[in-house]
Formats: structure tokens, C-alpha cells, sequence
């Protein structure tokens, strides 16, 4: 599988590479990036943050072959998920939660706690990590979780929280 992750200069989106061993990995982000690459991933341009989001992401999945997408930035999440349909319509598989569902698992940044366990989930399926326990497994499938979401374990009944980046 081919994935873009949007977010590619966030320390953050290098933490989730791991869980992306064996795919393709390509990071992007806006402005000015890194002109190097490595064996797990490649990095290119997005060109410059405007009010095209979800048009843009589309073209540069298109023009990279990408299956699946994973927008970090909080400000591509709304936008993305308003456009789910169309990715679909084009076998592009985003790691977000449907747009109803946004505000159960959409937080501030600030309300975060980042050193909390993170999981992948594609519609309810926990993918990342392999070894865990029942209970992220079952979150997953209760909420039909589809993307990267902070676990945190200090709460009294298990929530997830969307993983995004400033």
C-alpha cells in the first residue's frame, strides 16, 4: 500500500512511521521541505497552505498513485472529511473519522496529552500496535474508529482522541 501522511515535518508524524514498516511511505507537508528522503519514506511538497485543501491532497494522491491518506495537520481534518465521498470515488482510502463524527474525537492540541499510547484503526480495526490488549480493540469497534487516535489511560471510561498536529 501506498500512503501519504500530510504533517511530514511534525517530529509527531515521524513517531507513526513504524507502524507504516512495508508500505509506502510518503510525508508531506506545506512550504519548504526536505529535499531528502530515506529507505522508509520520501518527502514532497504540498506548494503552500490555501483553502483548497481537500482539492489539493486529492491531486497529489492522484499524481502519486497513493491507496491511502493520513492528514495530521488539524486544519486539513474538517475539510478531508467533508470530501470523504470523493476520495472513495477514487479508491483513496482516508484514515479520519466520518464528518459527524468529528466532534466525539476532535480536541485542541492544548487538551492532549502527547506522551499518551496512540493506535491506528481502519474502520474499527485496530492495524497498530499488533500486541495489544482487548480493550483498544473493543474501542475500535464500538466507535467504528478509522485513523490515528490518541489512547489515554488516565481517564475513567477508555475514549480516543483524533492525533493531530498544529
Amino acid at each position: 500500500m501506498k500512503i501519504l501522511i500530510t504533517g511530514g515535518k511534525s517530529a509527531g508524524t515521524l513517531k507513526l512511521l513504524k507502524a507504516f514498516e512495508g508500505h509506502e511511505v510518503i510525508l508531506a507537508d506545506y512550504g519548504d521541505t526536505p529535499t531528502f528522503g530515506s529507505g522508509a519514506y520520501t518527502f514532497i511538497s504540498l506548494g503552500e497552505a490555501n483553502d483548497a485543501i481537500a482539492h489539493n491532497l486529492m491531486n497529489t494522491c492522484l499524481d502519486h498513485g497513493v491507496d491511502c491518506l493520513l492528514p495530521l495537520h488539524a486544519f486539513e481534518v474538517s475539510q478531508v472529511s467533508k470530501s470523504l465521498v470523493l476520495f472513495e470515488e477514487f479508491n483513496i482510502t482516508v484514515l479520519l473519522p466520518a464528518l459527524l463524527d468529528l466532534p466525539k474525537f476532535f480536541y485542541p492540541q492544548q487538551d492532549v496529552d502527547v506522551k499518551s499510547p496512540w493506535a491506528i484503526f481502519v474502520k474499527g480495526d485496530l492495524k497498530y500496535p499488533l500486541g495489544a490488549d482487548e480493550s483498544p480493540r473493543a474501542l475500535g469497534r464500538e466507535h467504528d474508529l478509522n485513523g490515528v487516535f490518541y489512547l489515554p489511560e488516565q481517564l475513567d471510561k477508555p475514549t480516543a482522541i483524533l492525533f493531530t498536529i498544529k
